[in-house]
């Protein structure tokens, strides 16, 4: 059985790479861009436009990590989907977007206070991506290996051993988290380094709200996608498919009793059949 192509049953994947490109591009249409900047002086400490927090995680400000995030989305991790299921991953990228936005503004709210440092913070999901990234790493397995073996023109020591070097399918998302991570600079770095920081701590279970006590989200999910329609179909399917499997086995049952009754009305069957020589077959043969 080979695996879905494209999104097909992984419809949170595809809002998410939707939601990347549509967003951004809706927000630079409509020249709302510089409602997405944030620093705490003076948008919070002289305007007090707190509204401008939940904004931060919604889109990227500059094309190039627009580019990377879709990729990795669109790449990488779509795995996650399969291994949790669409329900589940709803509420992993809710509760990393409220972890990511309580402990950035506390971190730089800290950091203003206390040393003075303004950090500004870009707009992008950037601890949401890095998030994913620990259960990519530690979940999806790898597509392919290459190793590279230089023979002679390399050695790892007085040992003379050639020196090798195995690359799977990882070291390209690793590049691509590379890139993300410097992009903006500090403040990536740092949104970057919260977003991995949280996601260690949500799938080690050391977070005091978990996907658990979003339930409330189950019947609302199950209402939209027609979950119940899905399962009978597919149920509907599998009693159709186990249906013909037993009716093939009737009919074959039937023809080798068919076969056995013709047997024994000639009175003859295929354990009384002489064994006939080579000879005897070469001679039928020139006989025809």
């Amino acid at each position: 059985m080979s695996l879905p192509r494209g999104f097909k049953f992984f419809s949170v994947t595809a809002g998410m790479a939707t939601g990347l490109i549509a967003i951004p591009l809706a927000v630079s249409i409509s020249n709302c861009k510089p409602y997405f900047m944030f620093a705490w002086d003076p948008f919070i400490t002289k305007w007090n436009q707190f509204w401008r927090l939940p904004l931060l995680q919604l889109q990227f400000q500059n094309q190039s990590e627009v580019t990377i995030a879709v990729v990795i989305t669109i790449l990488k991790l779509k795995g996650l989907e399969r291994v949790y299921g669409s329900l589940k991953m709803i509420k992993i990228l809710i509760l990393l977007y409220f972890y990511n936005f309580v402990l950035t503004t506390i971190v730089s709210f800290s950091l203003y206070r206390s040393i003075g440092w303004d950090l500004f913070i870009p707009s992008g999901p950037f601890g949401i991506i890095f998030g994913l990234y620990y259960p990519y790493m530690k979940y999806i397995p790898d597509v392919y290996v290459a190793e590279f073996d230089f023979g002679d023109l390399a050695s790892s020591g007085p040992s003379g051993k050639s020196l090798s070097i195995s690359i799977s399918d990882r070291f390209s998302c690793q590049i691509l988290y590379l890139m993300l991570f410097f992009s903006e600079g500090v403040p990536s770095m740092v949104l970057c380094t919260i977003g991995y920081f949280i996601g260690y701590l949500y799938f080690h279970d050391l977070v005091p709200i978990t996907d658990s006590a979003l339930g409330y989200l189950d019947p609302l999910y199950y209402k939209l996608t027609n979950i119940k329609e899905y399962e009978s179909s597919v149920g509907a399917a599998r009693f159709n498919s186990v249906q013909n499997s037993s009716t093939n086995d009737t009919a074959e049952n039937e023809s080798q009793a068919i076969d056995l009754a013709d047997e024994d009305a000639n009175g003859t069957s295929r354990e009384d059949t002489p064994v006939r020589t080579f000879g005897q077959q070469m001679l039928d043969s020139f006989r025809r």
